[in-house]
């Protein structure tokens, strides 16, 4: 039996036994989709190969097309390991960083922001709490770089992953099984030698009363 959360300060009670979603900009709702069946370990289409480089490896058969009828642009074959895990004791879950994947090509039409940002994409097992119907959202992610900037979570690129075999996760994962896949970043600046994955869990109380879970950051070091 599941105990009940309240994420605080947002007035949605996440009832025991029950799965409320709500999209990347927090508000609560009805679901807005099936969930993310990707097996653990999904990723780009295609085989996978070391390269003999401590912590990377390519994918073969890779490819978008960022609109209609367009040339497909080649996606990043070459990967970054981490295979680090947050614990969160407190809500007993956990998030697994397991790679990275750097310099995503932008779509057309965004000149300007391909030159000065770059688009990371971050491989990761979502595992929701058994003991509490709490989410795990992707708006609670961000990637440090000691820019003044925030470096969200950004979908620009999302379809023409999901063309190329690149599986997603969904925007927020509150019970069942672990769910693997791909988080898109808008990240400033270009090239930045360090990139640190924070995700900020949101203060919860448990529905009714009782006891409560300040928020809590923690960190994830990608590179650097």
């Amino acid at each position: 039996m599941k105990t009940a959360l309240a994420v605080a300060p947002a007035a949605l009670i996440l009832l025991a036994g029950c799965t409320s979603t709500d999209g990347a900009t927090g508000g609560a709702g009805a679901a807005t989709g099936p969930l993310s069946t990707a097996p653990t370990g999904s990723g780009p289409a295609g085989s996978t190969t070391s390269t003999g480089t401590p912590g990377t490896s390519t994918s073969t058969g890779a490819s978008a097309t960022t609109s209609a009828g367009a040339t497909p642009t080649a996606l990043p074959t070459a990967f970054t390991d981490v295979n680090k895990t947050i614990d969160d004791g407190d809500l007993k879950e956990s998030i697994t960083v397991k790679r990275i994947a750097r310099q995503l090509p932008w779509p057309a039409g965004y000149k300007a922001s391909a030159q000065a940002y770059e688009l990371v994409a971050v491989e990761m097992t979502w595992t929701p709490s058994k003991s509490y119907t709490i989410p795990i959202r992707k708006q609670d992610f961000d990637i440090s770089t000691g820019s003044q900037f925030p470096n969200r979570v950004d979908p620009v690129v999302n379809d023409a992953l999901t063309a190329a075999g690149w599986g997603l996760l969904p925007d927020q994962v509150a019970s069942g099984d672990p769910v693997s896949g791909w988080v898109v970043f808008k990240v400033d600046p270009r090239n930045a030698p360090s990139l640190l994955l924070d995700y900020v869990r949101p203060a919860a109380q448990v529905s009714g009363g009782g006891t409560a879970f300040p928020a809590k950051t923690f960190s994830v070091q990608l590179v650097g």
